[in-house]
Order: structure tokens, then sequence, then C-alpha cells
């Protein structure tokens, strides 16, 4: 079964989450035939230094959320501030590591 996600789909539930920072990247990879999606989502400093126990639940709530508007599940991966690459102009939103 093919299913499309398209990058502001995911923008748009990353943004109605507090503590998200408007920086995120989607990684797809390819392992065992099937593709699997990652979300790198930069948070607040407090979120990122928080406990274990609480970065947890914040990233099922991410994933829950996601896997309820986009119809598949993905992986989840809260970064520092400032550790996403920046570009001029418009960002590179999608890395594709797949080699089909």
């Amino acid at each position: 079964m093919i299913i499309n996600v398209f990058p502001l789909q995911i923008e748009k539930v990353l943004f109605e989450i507090e503590g998200i920072e408007p920086h995120y990247q989607i990684v797809v990879d390819r392992e065992n035939h099937s593709d699997k999606v990652t979300v790198l989502v930069e948070v607040q400093e407090a979120i990122f230094f928080d406990v274990m126990k609480k970065q947890r639940q914040f990233i099922e709530h991410i994933k829950t959320r996601l896997a309820s508007e986009l119809g598949i599940s993905v992986d989840v991966k809260l970064v520092e501030e400032k550790t996403l690459e920046r570009t001029e102009g418009k960002s590179k939103r999608v890395v594709d590591n797949r080699k089909l």
C-alpha cells in the first residue's frame, strides 16, 4: 500500500504543539524493503533537558498526533534548538536516504 505524506501535513501538526520550535526535518530511510520515516524536531531548551520520563511522554504525544493526522506511524527524535541546518531561502525539510 502506498501512502503519500507531505511535509506540510507534518508541519501543521508540529506547529500546534507547544514547546516545538519552527524547525524540523523529515528523514526517510529504507529498512527491510519498507520506508521508515523519522521526524527530527527542534524543541525549546526546557523540554530538551527535561527529565527522561517527560521527554518520552512528549515524544509519544507527538507520535500519536502525527499518526492520527497521517495514517502512518513515524519515529520522532527531539533535538536541541539550532541543531538542524539552516539555509538561505527555502529550508530542506526532507532528507531521502533511500537507495532505490
